[in-house]
């Protein structure tokens, strides 16, 4: 398979929360200033005050989300007190969906080459990677230099707990909260080799799997918008169809900024894509075209994530969704689309390489992969939702999971394979999304729909 990947990529430098650290940088802010920030959120870190509220916030919901950085002085913080104690890691949505791709078997995968090329390769442990029009040297050594566009990841664990002035909290479930210092991918920055290598060689393309939207920002410095930044990269995307009707372009969302932003661009998107990958906290952020309750979504009701999923897919036209969860992961498919078995079989391989990857935070061999997770069991509440999917939408079981029909839809769902002390959950939900696009071009070659 070729693949088209564009168009953000970082350097994450991951670290593991702790209840102590927590309770140090309590010690560190005013507690009512704390107390009303966590109360209503700023959604962006100006402050340490802010950098605090977002942890504690998301920490006490168990929800994933990533904040931008807007100060010298706070990313001088981070980088002095976590950077050396961080696993630095290939970021970037588009980044790692390139590095899962070439390392699952993709015979050619072009980058978007921006950012620090030389430590961003380093980080790569996929072969047959063209970055700029150039091939990727394989080098696995790491580097913990300085970068221009690093994301702080702060992991945190289900059970992590902590005194927050006297209230004790628990976190309900593992997640990440991100802290991004990015000026280029912010930009959607796109190379005028990757243009020009696309253009050229789109033809010969299986596929293009896009993410970086989500880096968008509301203003800009000179005062602009992101509107400009957001249409030049959806001209390109209308391009490669123009050139290549039949290429299947899939987005991942991403988690945006502000909510008018994430409904504005997926409804651009929805008319030109193929499919759009998301998980519930991004399904959530589309509220004004479903009208689902958030609460509802967050309790991982998958019947009640269907309805959301199916009146954002009938209000705009987009032919599929795939949302993936920490329990699951269904797709939601207009007839003629895929096909019930395409939409499995693809899941499944997906589903397989993100636990893997979460028990050993490596890629596995392809070879390896089902001996991989023979030891690792399915979520006990994501066969829940599975069978609960079965009473709504009826339809057959298919591998470990339910394919049925809702409101003129195809709809498959199965549960995921869970680990319960993950090595770390960033980039899961890239890794699900990427193996899971290149095992359906796979699979449409080769067997058809």
């Amino acid at each position: 398979m070729k693949v088209l990947c564009g168009y953000n990529v970082n350097i994450d430098a991951v670290y593991t929360i702790t209840g102590e650290d927590i309770s140090d940088l309590l010690k560190m802010v005013d507690k009512d200033e704390l107390l009303e920030k966590i109360y209503d959120g700023p959604g962006e870190i100006r402050s340490i005050t802010d950098l605090v509220a977002g942890l504690v916030l998301h920490m006490q919901k168990g929800t994933g989300a990533e904040w931008f950085i807007y100060s010298d002085d706070v990313f001088h913080f981070l980088k002095s007190r976590y950077y050396e104690k961080s696993e630095i890691r290939l970021g970037g949505n588009m980044g790692i969906m390139a590095n899962v791709m070439s390392h699952m078997g993709a015979d050619q995968v072009v980058m978007n080459a921006v950012g620090d090329i030389n430590l961003i390769k380093a980080l790569m442990s996929g072969g047959n990677i063209i970055f700029s029009g150039e091939s990727v040297p394989q080098d696995t050594s790491t580097s913990k230099d300085a970068n221009e566009i690093i994301h702080f990841v702060f992991d945190f664990s289900s059970g992590t707990q902590f005194d927050l002035f006297g209230t004790e909290v628990i976190v309900p479930r593992e997640n990440r909260f991100i802290a991004t210092y990015d000026d280029i991918n912010t930009e959607l920055t796109i190379t005028p080799e990757f243009e020009e290598y696309s253009l050229e060689h789109v033809k010969d393309m299986d596929g293009a799997i896009i993410s970086g939207f989500n880096q968008l920002q509301r203003c800009y410095p000179d005062g602009s918008g992101y509107s400009e930044r957001f249409e030049k990269a959806h001209s390109q995307l209308k391009d490669w169809k123009a050139l290549n009707p039949d290429l299947p372009i899939h987005v991942e969302l991403g988690h945006f900024m502000s909510m008018d932003m994430g409904v504005s661009i997926f409804k651009e998107l929805a008319g030109t894509v193929d499919s759009i990958g998301m998980n519930e906290d991004e399904l959530v952020m589309l509220t004004e075209l479903h009208g689902v309750p958030s609460d509802m979504i967050r309790k991982m009701d998958a019947c009640t994530i269907l309805d959301a999923c199916v009146r954002c897919a009938s209000s705009t036209g987009l032919k599929k969704i795939v949302l993936h969860t920490r329990d699951f992961m269904m797709s939601i498919f207009s007839k003629g689309a895929s096909s019930s078995i395409r939409e499995m079989q693809s899941m499944q391989f997906g589903v397989n390489c993100a636990a893997v990857f979460a028990a050993s935070g490596r890629l596995p061999e392809r070879s390896q992969l089902e001996d991989s997770v023979s030891g690792l069991a399915r979520s006990e509440g994501g066969v829940k939702q599975v069978n609960k999917m079965q009473d709504l939408i009826g339809g057959e079981r298919l591998e470990c999971g339910v394919c049925g029909d809702f409101r003129g839809f195809s709809v498959c769902i199965l549960p995921t394979i869970i680990c319960e002390k993950p090595v770390s959950t960033v980039g899961l939900g890239d890794t699900v999304s990427s193996a899971t696009f290149l095992r359906w071009l796979e699979i449409g070659v080769n067997g058809g729909q």
